[in-house]
């Protein structure tokens, strides 16, 4: 069992004589007790003996008592309490003003008896005491706070998609961060991005933080679209967050297929799409209220889609960078990180750039928010395919089904989607799960993922909407492509669209036959092919390039009645 820790006291007095009464008294008490004839002596013995409890007196030479007083008390709040009391013979109200004034924990006058100061002694003890116990819990929760915080950011970053490639800037108020980072990878290759400022900072301000990132990064893993993955996030946060907690937020979905980038900004600052000189060449605003805000997203809600080159860069920002400020009171501000950012992207280290540039302005004022910066690069995340291009395909525009398998499919699974239903039900990550919950998870998977998307793509787009894929080969027609696309999906009341999976076990692997119809008017099959083979620059052509990466994925890819029915084969082994 250890020994119970030595009490320390310091006796600070000119008089050798009071310096001895008192030391005999504490002494009783049970301290070992050091002195010092004046304030200066005084506060050199503080420093190395670190004693439990000080008594001072007030006129010394050198240094009086109260300066001694306030040089020790500004040096015990960096360790512990240390009580002080004074010992005067000054039987006076501003004596006693003066005192407390100094950072003196109590006062004695002259004269009083032993069992006066021996009680007072208990006293002040018992003070400190309950000082130490606190200081105690305090650090014990301080450890928990500091464990908790490092197992929820491994949770967080643990399920982060290209860290490798994607620079971050996390520089918390507190210990614990409001702001939230997140990045997952869509089984076909596109990737997604988020960066979220929770209302405040602090513990409170992260109780959303796990399951937010399980649900972006659950859902982005099925295949789930970002518009379906951001409604999915609002109405969990309303459902889970006190009605005073939000999160300010801005999604990101990289696609390197068709060199796209989709933004909603809901409350974030404004998010930003650098060329490689630091050019801005968009600048999206937030156009939706905080995640968790309302029960639903608004009805008239849209996302931004720009076309994406691979030496831009994405930029989202919280306004903890905006908003930090100087020994002035000045905000950073829009512009000077708009510099910042563009010195950076030149000198290819956006992070380091405004991180320094936000330090300098701000010197050593206190950091008010948390400071958060997400740079993605728009080249990465690109696919690779399971087939090499050299393995011989089928004719992807034969007109002809191929001849039927005698071999009995081992299962089979069948859709069909009718009038708004469209608008409201993806079915490829329903797809999936049945083929992961029939089969197990697999790599190839994800091939099969990218045809069913851009098959499923196909019929709604240009068979049950009607929409011409050529308006996305300029930039306004683009953009505009995506916005009737948004009305027509809200307004659909008709049409329909079937999808057909068969599964078929071989020897060493499988097949599995995807059948797609629509109602749609089909399309001229031959006069696509001869697109194709005339076409000198097809993969900086965005219409029509759906079709070819099937074929790619594909053992083959077969089109009847007039484009509307697709039936794809894909094999595998293993």
């Amino acid at each position: 069992m250890a020994e119970p820790k030595v009490k320390l006291a310091l006796v600070v007095d000119d008089s050798p004589v009071q310096c001895e009464i008192l030391s005999k008294l504490l002494q009783e008490e049970g301290y070992k007790v050091f002195t010092a004839n004046d304030g200066a002596r005084g506060v050199s013995a503080y420093i190395n003996y670190q004693p439990d409890l000080v008594l001072m007196d007030i006129n010394m030479p050198i240094m009086n008592g109260y300066e001694a007083a306030r040089k020790i008390k500004s040096l015990s709040q960096k360790n512990s309490l240390c009580p002080l009391i004074f010992i005067t013979s000054l039987d006076t109200e501003q004596a006693f003003i003066d005192s407390i004034d100094a950072g003196g924990d109590g006062i004695l006058v002259r004269p009083f008896s032993p069992d006066v100061f021996k009680a007072k002694i208990k006293s002040i003890q018992r003070i400190n005491d309950l000082y130490g116990q606190i200081k105690q819990l305090q650090l014990i929760q301080q450890k928990d706070a500091e464990l908790a915080e490092q197992l929820m950011a491994d949770v967080l970053e643990s399920r982060n998609f290209g860290l490798d490639k994607i620079g971050m800037i996390k520089k918390p108020a507190d210990l614990f961060s409001g702001d939230i980072h997140l990045s997952s990878l869509s089984p076909n290759g596109d990737v997604h991005v988020m960066l979220g400022d929770f209302t405040g900072h602090g513990l409170r301000a992260s109780i959303g933080a796990i399951p937010l990132a399980e649900t972006f990064s659950s859902m982005t893993k099925k295949g789930f679209s970002l518009a379906e993955i951001i409604s999915q996030i609002n109405q969990q946060l309303y459902h889970l967050l006190p009605r005073d907690l939000f999160l300010a937020a801005s999604f990101v979905s990289i696609s390197n297929h068709d060199q796209t980038a989709c933004i909603f900004n809901a409350g974030l600052p404004d998010t930003y799409l650098f060329d490689e000189q630091g050019v801005i060449k968009h600048q999206i605003p937030s156009s939706h209220p905080p995640m968790g805000v309302l029960p639903r997203l608004l009805d008239d809600h849209v996302s931004t889609i720009v076309r994406v080159s691979l030496s831009d860069t994405l930029v989202l920002i919280s306004d903890g960078i905006i908003e930090a400020r100087n020994v002035t009171g000045e905000m950073f501000g829009t512009c000077r990180f708009e510099n910042a950012a563009k010195q950076g992207i030149i000198q290819s280290n956006i992070c380091d750039e405004v991180l320094v540039t936000i330090n300098d302005f701000c010197q050593e004022m206190p950091q008010e928010d948390d400071i958060s910066l997400i740079e993605i690069p728009c080249d990465f995340g690109q696919q690779t395919f399971a087939l090499n291009e050299q393995e011989s395909k089928v004719d992807i525009f034969s007109t002809s089904v191929s001849p039927p398998s005698k071999v009995t499919a081992a299962w089979q699974w069948e859709l069909t989607l009718t009038g708004e239903r469209l608008s409201q039900v993806n079915p490829i990550p329903m797809a999936m799960n049945q083929i992961q919950a029939m089969e197990g998870h697999a790599q190839h998977w994800q091939n099969v993922f990218t045809i069913l998307t851009e098959l499923y793509i196909n019929a709604l787009d240009h068979g049950v909407l009607k929409l011409n894929s050529q308006l996305k080969n300029s930039p306004d027609g683009f953009s505009q492509y995506f916005v009737e696309r948004d009305h027509r999906l809200k307004t659909l009341n008709e049409g329909y669209l079937s999808l057909l999976l068969s599964y078929f076990p071989l020897q060493s692997g499988g097949r599995l036959n995807i059948v797609i119809k629509d109602s749609g008017n089909g399309f001229d099959v031959d006069k696509v092919r001869a697109q194709f083979l005339t076409s000198k620059d097809i993969n900086n052509q965005l219409s029509g390039r759906g079709i070819q990466l099937v074929e790619q994925l594909s053992e083959s890819l077969i089109y009847q009645e007039n484009g509307t029915f697709a039936e794809v084969t894909y094999l595998w082994h293993v």
